[in-house]
């Protein structure tokens, strides 16, 4: 169970300092060095800013990310990226999507750009008493998501059609990343998975069907590769998941409602569940309502990290209470995502995103 009344999903704009550091390294004007101290600066400026504002679980921004999903997927052996370009909004973006190269695997022993990064956020939030690191990353449906469904490869190296052996690799590179996260310090893992969403929209479920695999096939990938993921995890390690309908430039990817996938989720042995509820796209709470009388947390994002408009502290309250009602006490409040999935942001300002904040930690008087 989640221990929380109020918590936030994970990234922040990303500050013009690192913007402008990010572009000379991709020029080749600074080292990596150089890059990682101007994040480091900012990212201590943004726990600071966190605590002032009265949070009390603490990320990093993701401000090392460009992808929030890629780049821990790239800490995995047998995994890699491809670029392309994808018209979305009238806009062609230049995006990246994963695919698997060979055997799957997570290697302890040597250093990764992600632990580190926990590191840093750790010591930095260990200068307030009280306050606790919390460390995002991507799920273990997103590696199936990427080379199954969107770029739909079929036969892949080493596995070749055996996505049995393929699930069973996942999820023990998983654990074992899991528990190197907590070598480090890490007691509050959140899990960001957007799979579970692709699966109901209706759009994207005609894709699926063209590549011949049915909706509960796919569905039952996921919830065995997220299951066995958890296996072994240390007892006091918090572990929540994370999804909402896409997140990219502030424009949501997906639309439907919670009905078909949260029985499949839910069985999943998360601690909690933090689930995108800012609009009329999201339907009822009435899915979740087999939480009910269970130590698992619904976290209900109430708050839009996509629109500009603030919301009403009483609006807020008037829905918690309509989650409260079907949900039961298990159940907290947060921005239904990040304000920054990729490293552009969303369609909103900095000053925009702390009253956002700011509201969130008001409604305290009601949780």
């Amino acid at each position: 169970m989640l221990n929380i009344k109020y918590d936030i999903v994970g990234s922040f704009l990303r500050p013009q300092q690192i913007k402008e550091a990010r572009a000379k390294y991709n020029n080749g004007d600074i080292t990596l060095n150089e890059l990682r101290q101007v994040e480091n600066e900012e990212i201590a400026k943004l726990v600071e800013k966190e605590v002032e504002h009265g949070l009390k679980y603490v990320t990093d921004g993701e401000f090392r990310r460009r992808w929030w999903h890629l780049d821990w997927l790239k800490e995995f052996e047998g995994f890699s990226t491809k670029h392309l370009d994808k018209e979305r909004n009238g806009v062609v973006n230049h995006i990246e999507l994963g695919y698997i190269t060979g055997k799957i695997s997570y290697d302890s022993s040597r250093s990764h750009a992600e632990i580190e990064a926990y590191d840093f956020l750790r010591k930095e939030a260990s200068k307030y008493p009280g306050i606790v690191a919390k460390k995002c990353i991507s799920g273990p449906n997103m590696i199936l998501v990427d080379n199954y469904l969107q770029l739909g490869i079929k036969e892949i190296p080493y596995y070749g059609n055996d996505i049995n052996k393929l699930i069973d690799d996942i999820a023990i590179a998983y654990q074992t990343a899991i528990r190197d996260l907590y070598a480090h310090g890490c007691r509050y893992l959140q899990i960001d998975d957007t799979s579970w969403t692709y699966m109901i929209d209706e759009n994207f479920l005609k894709k699926v069907d063209s590549l011949g695999y049915k909706k509960e096939e796919v569905l039952e990938w996921f919830r065995l590769v997220s299951t066995k993921a958890l296996e072994n995890k240390p007892q006091d390690m918090i572990i929540a998941n994370h999804f909402c309908k896409g997140n990219f430039k502030g424009h949501p990817l997906f639309a439907g409602l919670y009905d078909s996938v949260a029985p499949v989720i839910t069985k999943i042995p998360y601690d909690g569940f933090f689930v995108e509820y800012d609009d009329e796209r999201s339907g009822s709470f009435e899915p979740w309502s087999v939480l009910k009388g269970t130590d698992t947390t619904l976290v209900v994002g109430l708050i839009s990290t996509k629109n500009p408009i603030l919301e009403e502290h009483d609006f807020i309250k008037k829905r918690y209470e309509e989650a409260k009602n079907i949900i039961g006490d298990n159940i907290a409040l947060s921005p239904q995502c990040g304000f920054a999935s990729v490293e552009e942001g969303n369609c909103i300002d900095e000053d925009t995103q702390w009253k956002k904040i700011d509201l969130l930690v008001s409604c305290k008087d009601f949780l």
